[in-house]
């Protein structure tokens, strides 16, 4: 259920019973509740908020990005000029109506697209390198769309873990594909991050959207990337899935790791973010506090109403 559903339930219900697992663990009314808390009651933890972000970020440079250029359509820059940085245990956060240039950012950082300016992982700069090798250097990525970029939906679900990792040899018998490692692999991440399926030879169409997207995150958290670029990680899935996600997202920061994250969920990026770069027409227009900037505000940026940099 999202939270567009949690409104719709307080706005229509006298009496409202909340279950988790089979189980009633609270029974309330709308007057007693607002959506965040309800929210929290169905997941069994807190969800995400500025109040209760610590700062994890550390002193190495995961990710430097200086000038980034990309040409979109009749020959207008899809990102125009954008350069930021992200240290370890940083969570910077991209804000902006779709259509921005979000997506042709991502796709510039992967190697997927044709860019000018300059990308380094630690360091190291993978300018003029394929994706896969930005795969090896440690440049990782969700996708905007499960279905169209993240999973092969009628494979089954140790085929789409092997995805992009065949040539590893730990999945590898010589020439062919070791099966039995990759199954053992696949129900390990099944365990881990709570998918809800029969077993790991499930077609991935036969999945919801949120245990879809649960064997993403988790086929990309277990390769313990460097940096992680994050497309609306949580988009289309219910509150349950959607807070487990933040909960590996965050736990891979506090490791070190370095994330981007892409999303149109305001309370997600206020909530996780340590800052916040709004793209606006390919540029980055602003880079805020989210401890001192409104949904409200972040909006009004987003639209171009705001131009500048704020802290």
């Amino acid at each position: 259920m999202r939270h567009h559903a949690l409104f719709e339930v307080l706005q229509v219900s006298n009496d409202i019973t909340v279950m988790r697992q089979g189980t009633t663990v609270a029974e309330t009314t709308p007057s007693q509740i607002d959506r965040s808390g309800l929210a929290e009651l169905m997941v069994g933890s807190e969800l995400p908020s500025p109040a209760g972000r610590t700062s994890t970020i550390g002193n190495e440079v995961r990710l430097q990005v200086e000038g980034l250029t990309v040409t979109g359509t009749e020959g207008r820059p899809a990102v125009d000029d954008a350069s930021l940085s992200i240290r370890s245990g940083e969570i910077v956060g991209i804000a902006g109506v779709e259509g921005n240039g979000q997506y042709e950012l991502c796709a510039a950082l992967l190697g997927l697209v044709p860019s000018k300016g300059s990308v380094a992982v630690d360091g190291n700069d993978l300018s003029r390198a394929s994706t896969r090798e930005r795969h090896d250097a440690g440049l990782a990525y969700i996708p905007f769309d499960r279905h169209r970029e993240g999973l092969m939906l009628n494979a089954p679900l140790w085929e789409n873990t092997l995805l992009g990792r065949e040539d590893e040899t730990q999945f590898s018998k010589g020439p062919l594909v070791d099966t039995a490692s990759i199954r053992s692999y696949t129900s390990d991440i099944i365990e881990r991050f709570g998918v809800l399926t029969p077993d790991e030879s499930t077609p991935a169409f036969a999945l919801s959207g949120g245990n879809q997207q649960k064997l993403i995150v988790g086929r990309t958290l277990t390769t313990n990337p460097r940096v992680l670029v994050a497309a609306h990680p949580t988009r289309g899935i219910d509150v349950g899935a959607q807070a487990a996600v933040w909960d590996e997202i965050r736990q891979a920061r506090d490791n070190g790791m370095a994330v981007l994250l892409v999303s149109a969920d305001l309370e997600e990026l206020l909530g996780l973010s340590d800052s916040i770069a709004v793209m606006f027409d390919g540029r980055i227009t602003a880079t805020l506090n989210p401890d001192d900037v409104t949904p409200s505000e972040l909006g009004s940026y987003m639209t171009g109403a705001h131009e500048g940099v704020a802290s």
